[in-house]
C-alpha cells in the first residue's frame, strides 16, 4: 500500500464517513478502499461479486453473504465458507477436494468422505480419528500414515512397504527393536531421535543416522572425527570439542563452533570469508572494535 493510500484511508478512518465517499471507494481498482468498504458493511451486494478473491474470501471469514459466497466460482474462497461451517450439506459434494477437505475439518459428512476419491480428503477424515479400522488399509501412504500419527494400528503398519509410514511409527517410539534395522537410514534417524540403540546407530552407514545421534549428544569422543562434515558440525552444535573444531577442514564446521561463541579471535581471521563475517558477527561490541579499530 503506497503511503498516499495510507493517508486517505487515515483520514477517512478519523472522520465522520459519508455515503459519496463510501460510493467512490466501492468503485476504485484499489482493493485496500474496497477492503474499507467491507469492514463497514457499505456495498456488500456488490463487494460479493468483487473481481478480487482476496476481498471474497475476506467476505467469507467475516461471515457476510454466505448464502451468495457458496457458489463462489473459486474453491478458496467457497472452502472458506466451509470453514464458517455453513451450507456443509451442499459443500460435501463439492467438486474441488480442498473444499471437500475443508467441510471433513468440520467434522461434517465423514462417512461419505471416507471412501473420497481424494487422498487429500481421506487424510483428514483420518486426522478426524474416524474409522481408524478402515483407514489403516487405505492405499494412499499420506492416510496411513495419519493413522500411525494417532497411535492405532501400528503393530500392523510397522510393516508398512512405505517409509513415511513406518517413519511416523518410530515417532511413536513403538517398534523400534524392528525399526533400528530399516533399510531406509531416514527411518533409522528417528530411531535414533527417540534415544533407542544409539551404541549401535553411532556405527550406522549413513551419515544422516550418525548426525541424528550426535544431536543426542551421544559419543561426540567418536563422532568428532567423524569422516562427513554434517556429523561434525552436529558435534560442534552441541558444544562438543571446539577447540579442536576450531581447526577443522570445512568451512560450516568452524561456522558451526563460531556460532558457539567459540575461538572468535582466530576465527575472525580464517581464510573463508563466511567464517569470519560470521565470526564478527558473534562477537560483543567491544572485542569487535579492537578486531577493527
Amino acid at each position: 500500500m503506497s503511503q498516499s493510500t495510507s493517508q486517505t484511508i487515515s483520514q477517512i478512518i478519523n472522520t465522520p464517513s459519508n455515503k459519496k465517499t463510501l460510493e467512490e471507494w466501492l468503485n476504485s481498482d484499489n482493493i485496500h478502499l474496497r477492503y474499507q468498504c467491507l469492514l463497514r458493511d457499505y456495498g456488500l451486494d456488490t463487494l460479493v461479486h468483487d473481481k478480487d478473491v482476496a476481498i471474497r474470501m475476506k467476505m467469507a471469514e467475516l461471515g457476510k453473504k454466505l448464502d451468495a459466497l457458496i457458489h463462489d466460482e473459486n474453491k478458496y474462497v467457497r472452502a472458506e465458507v466451509a470453514r464458517q461451517g455453513y451450507g456443509l450439506d451442499r459443500l460435501v459434494d463439492d467438486k474441488e477436494a480442498l473444499v471437500r477437505a475443508t467441510v471433513a475439518q468440520q467434522g461434517y459428512g465423514l462417512e461419505k468422505l471416507l471412501n473420497d476419491k481424494s487422498e487429500m480428503v481421506r487424510t483428514v477424515v483420518a486426522e478426524r480419528g474416524y474409522k481408524l479400522n478402515l483407514a489403516l488399509f487405505d492405499e494412499s501412504c499420506l492416510v496411513r500414515k495419519e493413522v500411525a500419527k494417532q497411535g492405532y494400528g501400528l503393530d500392523w503398519l510397522v510393516k508398512d512397504k512405505h517409509e513415511q509410514v513406518r517413519l511416523e511409527v518410530a515417532r511413536q517410539g513403538y517398534g523400534l527393536d524392528k525399526l533400528v534395522n530399516d533399510k531406509s537410514w531416514v527411518v533409522r534417524a528417528v530411531v535414533a531421535q527417540q534415544g533407542y540403540s544409539l551404541d549401535t546407530l553411532i556405527h550406522d552407514s549413513s551419515a544422516g543416522v550418525r548426525k541424528a545421534v550426535a544431536k543426542q549428544g551421544y559419543g561426540l569422543d567418536i563422532l568428532i572425527r567423524d569422516k562427513d562434515a554434517r556429523v561434525r558440525k552436529s558435534v560442534a552444535d552441541q558444544g562438543y570439542g571446539l577447540n579442536v573444531l576450531m581447526n577443522d577442514e570445512n568451512f560450516l564446521v568452524r561456522m558451526a563452533v563460531a556460532k558457539q561463541k567459540y575461538g572468535l579471535d582466530v576465527l575472525v581471521n580464517d581464510e573463508d570469508g563466511y567464517v569470519r563475517a560470521y565470526a564478527l558477527e558473534n562477537m560483543d561490541i567491544s572485542t569487535r572494535m579492537k578486531t577493527n579499530p
